[in-house]
């Protein structure tokens, strides 16, 4: 019995024994079958999720032929979010048993920030404009907006032509760097301008020698670049007509510019100039004479032209003109000796009376009467209806009773209303002229805009073959609708 026992506890004692060396050997089995094969640190992106993706683990002997038989985690704490490291232990598993290893993680950022350039990243500036910087923007991973961290080098010179590089650079708060270019290009696009001496239509006597009144040619970028320009185009002096003269010029860049100038030649008015029939001008001046009259009576006399004063006596200091305007051939008639519509259009004895003071006044200045009148507003004239209704349809015929002739227009120059500059009256003038083959033109003497055009007016006039002639008793006048 008491063998059986002895037995039985070796027996115990062996098994026990064995469960022991068992674990030891199972323990010792794990620890030499799993590989951990990384160093100790583990790099992570900053704001990328940290898992255990960057840990190899080598399975070896029995492990190795098996897929599911180990389980990996790790404990620790790591904040993807903040720079720095962490310690983590990662741990394998087998059943109850494990075998770790620690880990320290280090969260890093080696992302460079990105520039943004406001615009498009090649521009174009017209020389000696301003170049403006369209702007950028800078961010990053890490540090999210680092705009004000941009550094900006280049400088771009706009008077000078080429092309320009401006660099744009950032650096993060980890040391990462970014850059970025804008090309500029500066062009020359804009054409030379061409001006005239004498202006773009230019007036020369039949028979005169033409000489080139000049021009001057300049460029944005170049400067005065007239000598390089080219005239092409003849000028016949001895034909009456119109000529056209091309200016081409072309600056460094190849931006060309053409211009032209109108040459008119006219023939001077013959003093035994009869009306033709048809393209004849009447020039006919009201209100004056003042102070721009004897201006005007020269200009008329430099191109032998004959013209009709409907005078007036609201400048009496200038009333010895109407000899003078008589004397050169003009013709004198009668327009109003006050000008003064609530005087004159009471009624019908109140008219004569102020057109019987002008005529006096007409026959003390060149020893005749005048044949021919104007009313004060023309024939159509509203405003006399309001001191009088009916009058102008009582004087256009009292008028011819009395032996006269009423004459109006049919080119009306505009001193008279909105107009206040010489160049519209000059195109309102042509305008007329050239919708007519008779024109009886109304401008004022009074007017000194209105005076300086008339030279021009005779020259283009001359120039298209109209006559120039002044109104008399055989001149067909013009009527209009009488509107009182």
């Amino acid at each position: 019995m008491k063998k059986k026992w002895v037995i039985g506890l070796i027996a115990g004692s062996v098994a026990i024994l064995a469960v022991i060396i068992g674990v030891f050997a199972y323990q010792y089995w794990l620890e030499d079958n799993i590989v951990f094969t990384d160093s100790d640190k583990i790099t992570v992106q900053y704001g990328d999720k940290f898992d255990l993706s960057g840990v190899n683990i080598i399975k070896k002997g029995y492990l190795n032929n098996k897929k599911d038989d180990i389980d990996v985690s790790y404990d620790g704490k790591v904040d993807e979010k903040s720079l720095g490291k962490y310690d983590v232990e990662v741990i394998v598993h087998k059943g109850k048993k494990k075998k770790a290893k620690k880990y320290v993680v280090e969260v890093v950022d080696t992302v460079a920030p990105v520039i943004e350039l406001d615009g498009d990243s090649e521009v174009t500036v017209e020389v000696g404009d301003e170049y403006d910087e369209p702007g950028y923007t800078a961010t990053d991973n890490c540090d999210d907006d680092v705009t004000d961290k941009v550094i900006v080098d280049g400088k771009v010179d706009t008077s000078v032509l080429g092309d320009y590089t401006i660099s744009y650079s950032v650096k993060d708060s980890s040391g990462n760097e970014a850059t970025a270019a804008r090309i500029v290009h500066v062009t020359d696009t804009t054409s030379p301008e061409i001006t005239f001496d004498g202006g773009d239509v230019y007036y020369i006597a039949k028979g005169t020698d033409y000489s080139e009144p000049g021009y001057t040619a300049t460029d944005n970028y170049d400067g005065d670049i007239s000598d390089k320009v080219e005239v092409s185009g003849t000028v016949d002096t001895n034909t009456s007509g119109k000529y056209t003269l091309t200016y081409t010029v072309k600056d460094s860049a190849g931006n060309q510019t053409e211009a032209s100038r109108t040459v008119r030649v006219y023939s001077p008015m013959s003093v035994d100039t009869v009306n033709p029939g048809s393209k004849v001008v009447y020039l006919t001046f009201d209100d004056g004479p003042g102070p721009y009259t004897a201006q005007l009576l020269d200009i008329l006399d430099k191109y032998n032209v004959k013209a009709t004063f409907f005078v007036t006596n609201t400048h009496p200091d200038y009333q010895n003109l109407i000899a003078q305007e008589a004397q050169r051939g003009h013709t004198i008639a009668i327009h109003s000796a006050s000008h003064d519509y609530a005087r004159i259009y009471q009624n019908v004895d109140a008219y004569f009376k102020d057109f019987d003071e002008m005529n006096n006044i007409i026959i003390a200045q060149t020893g005749k009467s005048a044949d021919i009148v104007r009313f004060p507003g023309g024939s159509s004239n509203t405003i006399s209806a309001r001191y009088c209704s009916g009058i102008m349809s009582q004087l256009v015929y009292e008028v011819e009773d009395r032996g006269f002739q009423y004459c109006d227009w049919n080119v009306s120059s505009g001193d008279a209303g909105g107009t206040t500059s010489t160049g519209e009256v000059f195109c309102n003038v042509t305008e007329g002229i050239s919708r007519n083959n008779i024109s009886i033109v109304l401008q004022h003497d009074i007017k000194d805009f209105s005076v300086n055009a008339v030279e021009q007016i005779i020259q283009w006039g001359l120039s298209e073959g109209y006559t120039f002639l002044p109104i008399t008793a055989q001149t067909p006048m013009s009527h209009h609708g009488v509107n009182n």
